[in-house]
């Protein structure tokens, strides 16, 4: 299993930050698999959850449980079908607004792997790369620079748009990572 971190700061209040990155309606906002998120019930010491989105023209359901804690501006995430997936967002107090750090552990699967392989040189790097591109899409929307989807559609090729698929479909629990 690698484990793939990244960390940015935001223009933004920490708590703003974290409030924002806690509310599972936002996570379509920045990542670009992702359709829809839904609560799945609640346990002692986390939330299930249910995620629906499409990657690579397949489209994928998926749960997996979250467990926000307010108190310390941290979340963390699983999969219940993906035993070697999981990460973790940290929101911190940073000079001018705050820091998000986020720490993912997964193990791709082989023919994600191999495409990462043959776009990036190696996964290792393609797997940097994709947090620096969630990161980045959290700050836009943070900071109000993200693009609505109507604008997406009609300013912006899918080029320009931040890529998080391999990061944010695994994120999201697809089960194509």
């Amino acid at each position: 299993m690698g484990e793939y971190t990244g960390r940015i700061q935001i223009a933004r209040p920490p708590a703003e930050v974290f409030a924002f990155l806690a509310d599972l309606r936002n996570m379509p906002r920045y990542l670009p698999t992702v359709s829809h998120v839904g609560p799945q019930g609640h346990h002692d010491d986390h939330d299930d959850v249910a995620i629906e989105g499409k990657a690579e023209d397949r489209t994928y359901r998926d749960e997996g449980w979250l467990k926000a804690e307010p108190e310390g501006r941290r979340m963390r995430w699983g999969s219940h079908s993906l035993k070697d997936y999981g990460g973790t967002l940290q929101v911190t107090e940073a000079s001018g607004g705050a820091a998000v750090e986020m720490r993912l552990q997964l193990t791709p699967k082989p023919e994600v792997a191999e495409r990462m392989q043959r776009e990036h040189g190696n996964v290792d790097h393609g797997m940097r790369l994709a947090v620096e591109r969630t990161l980045a899409a959290i700050k836009a929307c943070c900071e109000g620079t993200a693009v609505s989807a109507a604008e997406k559609d009609t300013t912006r090729s899918a080029d320009d748009l931040p890529d998080s698929r391999p990061f944010g479909s695994s994120a999201t629990l697809n089960p194509d990572i």
